[in-house]
């Protein structure tokens, strides 16, 4: 009997030492020259992170997913260690996986901006192809059944490896995946997944073992994080005068525009990291921004905090005000001056000039078209917020340093048919067409939309944001110099939503009566956005974190 339990013992340590795996660099798998690169060492870790959250324990069952978090973790280490299990449970407990966007195609239609990005997504299953190769075309292809409908598949051979394709019946879009060794990639063209293999068998040069990937992996902490993302310096800028007519709308002359902010950028920004780690029973997605050293040797004097934070601004504002923005800088002006200053100093003459039409611009959205006049005429105190979701436009709150050079500034804006209303006991200042206005208010100026002044001023003072804000737990930070407080409830829904329907289960219930009650109750996602020696530093604590947003990608309403 002895030498029986003897020879168990032998099999069972023979058979974990066959299966036992070694935790790969997913960056070799992907080109060098990849747009975006995200990378996570462990699904089974951000699932057992995501459940792990109050916002999880509270949602989850809505959409029929009770977990036992004790059981899971133990069927997850089983698999992970010695392989047996399903298929697709072995691959979830060892899978390494990437995220890489290669290209970032745009087309314009009907003045409406379309991006359409060339992405893969590898994973190291760390299983072999001859197991995995059901178990992937099973999962991608009922992927494309939910997102084409009827799709139509064929298999291809092209240099040594084996393409199986799911074609959109009109043609236009497809889902490609490939098995290399315990490596799938799936992609959302062939030419994603070919560039991937070609990055594995070294055919063309890969992110591994690049140096500035490897001082951003250091920078924000990846070794121990859930996940990591990388930007490098080069498609930083290029990102950035991609998106700009996004975020900004349609300019006439957009391409020379483009051009010029990818060689401003060039010359300002560095390489761009990410990482998340769980926190407080939510999750921490922390950024930072390489910057020139030049240019953050002059802005840190310049950008220092108010000796003492100051929020009497925030009870202007109403109790379900959608965001919040607070800008902590002990002088204002000063902080306006000394960023266009030293952005400037960095660039050429016409870059120079089109940053600074480009900054005032960016604060004539909030309705202040002389930012010289209005940041010397304020206090410290100063926020922006958006009352909803779906608002235009945002609503400035700043503490009054002279309010006589403040009136003056809103006869200006506003024009000699200017004309007031009466709310309550206070009194609103309109522009002649009625779509801007303004207030003084117990020592605060208040600038915005008629609409948005009104509920500012009619709200009870006891049902302020502030007052919510403390009710939920949401910290008043000191340190950086902007934090910002936002609603995360649709990123939420949005997750609930795609992981509804990857169940087979009704994607409705994420809009049910007691799931929105419960996003009610969630602390907003609060952003810290500071400047430190090399760069910016941005920490964001929410309920569920950049997964929620990561995690959508994955519905079949995105393939398109």
């Amino acid at each position: 009997m002895l030498a029986i339990i003897l020879l168990l013992l032998l099999l069972t340590a023979a058979w974990i030492w066959w299966n036992h795996y070694q935790k790969v660099d997913m960056a070799a798998d992907v080109p060098a020259d990849s747009l975006v690169y995200v990378e996570s060492n462990s699904l089974a870790d951000i699932a057992a992170a995501l459940i792990n959250t109050e916002a999880w324990r509270n949602l989850g069952p809505s959409i029929g997913m009770k977990s036992n978090i004790r059981r899971n973790n133990w069927l997850t280490s089983l698999a992970r260690i010695t392989g047996i299990g399903s298929t697709q449970s072995v691959i979830a407990a060892r899978s390494q996986v990437a995220l890489v966007m290669l290209d970032l195609n745009s087309t314009t239609s009907d003045n409406t901006l379309d991006f359409k990005p060339l992405a893969a997504l590898v994973v190291e299953t760390h299983t072999s192809s001859t197991r995995i190769k059901p178990a992937i075309e099973d999962l991608v292809g009922a992927f494309a059944r939910r997102a084409f409908g009827q799709p139509s598949v064929e298999r291809i051979s092209r240099d040594n490896h084996e393409f199986v394709k799911w074609n959109s019946p009109d043609g236009k879009r497809q889902i490609v995946a490939s098995i290399d060794g315990s490596v799938a990639v799936v992609g959302n063209d062939e030419r994603a997944v070919s560039a991937c293999l070609a990055a594995r068998r070294g055919q063309r040069p890969s992110l591994a073992h690049q140096p500035e990937v490897e001082e951003m992996r250091a920078r924000v902490r990846a070794n121990d994080a859930l996940a990591f993302g990388y930007i490098s310096s080069g498609n930083a800028a290029r990102l950035l005068s991609e998106m700009a007519p996004a975020l900004i709308g349609r300019l006439p002359e957009q391409a020379q525009f483009q051009k010029l902010l990818a060689i401003s950028s060039a010359k300002v920004l560095g390489s761009i990291g990410w990482s998340a780690r769980p926190a407080a029973g939510g999750i921490e997605d922390y950024y930072f921004m390489s910057v020139k050293p030049a240019l953050a040797e002059r802005l840190q004097p310049a950008l220092r905090n108010a000796a003492e934070g100051q929020h009497g601004a925030w009870g202007l504002l109403p109790a379900d005000t959608f965001s919040v923005t607070n800008y902590n800088f002990a002088d204002p002006a000063v902080a306006w001056h000394a960023l266009n200053a030293a952005v400037s100093s960095q660039l050429d003459t016409l870059a120079a000039v089109f940053f600074t039409t480009v900054s005032r611009a960016s604060l004539a959205q909030y309705g202040i078209d002389e930012p010289d006049a209005f940041l010397r005429a304020i206090k410290p105190e100063l926020l922006t917020a958006r009352l909803d979701a779906a608002a235009e436009r945002s609503v400035v709150v700043a503490s009054i340093h002279d309010e006589a050079a403040l009136r003056r500034f809103v006869t200006r804006q506003f024009g000699a048919k200017a004309h007031t209303e009466r709310i309550g006991n206070n009194e609103i200042i309109l522009s002649a067409d009625e779509r801007s206005a303004a207030s003084f208010v117990d020592g605060f100026i208040t600038l915005g939309s008629p609409e948005d002044l009104r509920r500012c001023l009619s709200h009870d003072p006891g049902t302020s944001f502030l007052a919510d804000a403390t009710s939920r737990n949401t910290a008043v930070q000191e340190s950086a110099n902007v934090v910002s407080y936002a609603q995360d409830g649709e990123r939420i829904r949005g997750l609930l939503t795609t992981m509804a329907r990857m169940r087979g289960a009704n994607s409705s219930v994420a809009n049910s009566a007691d799931v929105d009650r419960v996003i009610k109750q969630l602390p907003y996602a609060v952003t810290e956005t500071k400047l430190e020696q090399q760069g910016l530093e941005r920490r964001t604590r929410s309920p569920l974190g950049q997964f929620s947003s990561l995690v959508s990608l994955l519905s079949p309403d995105q393939t398109h």
